[in-house]
């Protein structure tokens, strides 16, 4: 593994804007590839990155992304770098977002490489499969494409601060009330031209403070109204997410179960297997460093991203 020198000056935002741009091309695929490999001590926060962009970004994206993941995962495994292991932890969350038809028989495809190379056990790629083949939940026609919490808490928070602004105007209308109400007191007091400037200014505020009440009324109804309309949204999202944790949830205990009738297994062999070979003498010289394990600056091996390419490897 990677020194952590550079672990503190990985930027989160600038690599999430370079997954955002990455083109469907061997060269920009590569180039992010060999950099990730170069930042293999950041492999969590890279697999984190790539999973927010993942989240926010249209299908096609999705399916570049993906395709950036398998040559970062696959030169992984021959190197026994750690991505491997920090992309199976994302990878059943990320396969419901790449449910749609046209992407759907490519990442299918990036799964059977995986499971022929043995990059993954056959059980997990099973469950990957099942999980993309999975009917996603319909949504309804008014559904937002991609819902955003940090929208939604933005907006709550304005409709308060909006209601909070609408107490204060009815305070300061409340406090303005004209003191003479009554029709005959006020007629009387027109008459009366000292007076008359007064009662003027008078109602001027009354009516100035009124409007002002009734603007705010009015932009404190339509934030309501539009708050309703989201939670409403935000209601449907959460219950198709908490359909598919389920999904991913079940598979995770489904995975479990084959590993704890695996070690039972193995349990029950052990005591059979002979015994080890006994450790080189304490007097053998030690191997020479392996040289392989500093990065080449050129893939021995080009890493190849379009389908096209991945069916003729």
């Amino acid at each position: 593994m990677a020194g952590n020198s550079g672990e503190n000056d990985f930027n989160t935002i600038n690599f999430e804007k370079r997954l955002t741009s990455l083109k469907d091309s061997q060269e920009s695929i590569n180039n992010c590839c060999h950099w990730c490999l170069e930042n293999r001590h950041n492999h969590k926060k890279i697999v984190n990155c790539w999973l927010n962009v993942l989240k926010r970004v249209k299908v096609e994206q999705r399916l570049v992304l993906f395709y950036l993941a398998n040559d970062v995962i696959q030169y992984s495994k021959r190197r026994n770098y750690e991505f491997v292991e920090s992309w199976s932890t994302t990878l059943q969350k990320a396969t419901t977002m790449v449910r749609d038809e046209k992407v759907k028989h490519k990442i299918l495809r990036i799964f059977k490489i995986w499971e022929q190379r043995g990059v993954y056990g056959e059980e997990f790629i099973t469950d990957l499969s099942g999980l993309i083949s999975a009917t996603p939940t319909a949504r309804k026609s008014d559904d937002p494409q991609e819902f955003q919490s940090t929208y939604l808490i933005t907006k709550i928070k304005n409709c308060a601060k909006l209601e909070a602004d609408t107490d204060l105007k009815l305070k300061k209308y409340k406090e303005h009330n004209p003191k003479m109400m009554d029709g005959e007191a006020l007629c009387a007091s027109l008459k009366d031209r000292a007076h008359v400037d007064d009662v003027e200014k008078e109602m001027d505020d009354y009516v100035s403070h009124m409007e002002a009440y009734v603007n705010a009324l009015k932009l404190e109804i339509k934030a309501r109204h539009n708050l309703i309309s989201l939670l409403q949204q935000a209601e449907v999202h959460l219950d198709t997410d908490k359909k598919d944790v389920k999904l991913v949830a079940n598979a995770y205990r489904a995975f479990a179960m084959r590993v704890k009738t695996m070690k039972k297994k193995l349990d029950e062999i052990i005591p059979t297997l002979n015994s080890p070979v006994p450790s080189p003498d304490i007097n053998a010289p030690s191997p020479s460093p392996d040289s392989d394990l500093e990065l080449p600056t050129t893939m021995a091996t080009p890493l190849m991203h379009h389908h096209q390419a991945r069916i003729l490897i």
